[in-house]
């Protein structure tokens, strides 16, 4: 899947970095067919596995300041929007022949936005400092 980073010094001390990314995942294959589960599908509660799941696909962007305060040290802005597709969930499926039952299907949906501001200190003398914090909002469909 495509990815685009980029960037590019707005001076000697200062640079402006993005990037967009498509990432995918395949369903996991914990979940191999099992002729039994059809047979004792009206005496077991069990999850029936479904091969018509799709892949998990993630878009993710990013852009972001970094600045040089001293020789030693520098800070970091970014901000950041990511778009969870198709995730895996649990789904019962009620009213089937011959008994309900569940499965997985892809029918969750997730964003998730936020902001990180980083302080790096190189190595001055014995002391070696990072420090990050980061601030994001996430939402979805089938979370509880």
């Amino acid at each position: 899947m495509p990815r685009i980073a980029f960037s590019f010094p707005i001076s000697d001390e200062a640079s402006f970095f993005a990037h967009y990314d498509i990432l995918t995942k395949r369903p996991t294959s914990g979940n191999i067919f099992d002729p039994t589960n059809y047979q004792f599908m009206e005496s077991r509660n069990v999850i029936i596995s479904n091969p018509d799941l799709k892949p998990e696909k993630t878009i993710d962007y990013e852009i972001g300041f970094q600045q040089v305060l001293t020789k030693t040290s520098s800070v970091k802005v970014s901000a950041f929007y990511k778009e969870q597709r198709n995730n895996v969930q649990l789904m019962n499926v009620f009213q089937a022949y011959p008994n309900s039952y569940r499965t997985y299907g892809n029918r969750d949906f997730g964003t998730v936005k936020g902001t990180t501001i980083s302080y790096d200190m190189r190595r001055t003398g014995n002391i070696r400092m990072t420090a990050s914090y980061t601030l994001q909002f996430a939402n979805g469909t089938g979370s509880d």
